[in-house]
């Protein structure tokens, strides 16, 4: 299953925190028109560089689906990033 939320939080130097939640759901239906227009320049593509267009979407599903349960965190000396993805 894709990812439908992720979660960003902020914590700076000055103890100040921010938390953000993302809602990953509504940004794939934006994008699902989207893909749709520009599903026959992908086969195309595919076919121009002599690769199955089917195996190539279904990889890029899997990574797609492969993203959630993320935890990714940044840190520097001031602040620090984390986000969670699922």
């Amino acid at each position: 299953m894709i990812p439908l939320f992720a979660i960003l939080r902020v914590h700076t130097s000055r103890r100040r925190r921010f938390g953000l939640w993302l809602p990953l759901f509504l940004l794939w239906l934006l994008l699902l028109p989207l893909a749709l227009l520009l599903l026959p320049i992908f086969v195309i593509g595919c076919l121009i560089a002599r690769m199955n267009p089917w195996r190539v979407f279904i990889a890029g599903w899997q990574v797609l689906t492969g993203l959630r349960g993320t935890h990714i965190e940044f840190e520097q000396a001031q602040s620090k990033v984390l986000l969670r993805i699922f």
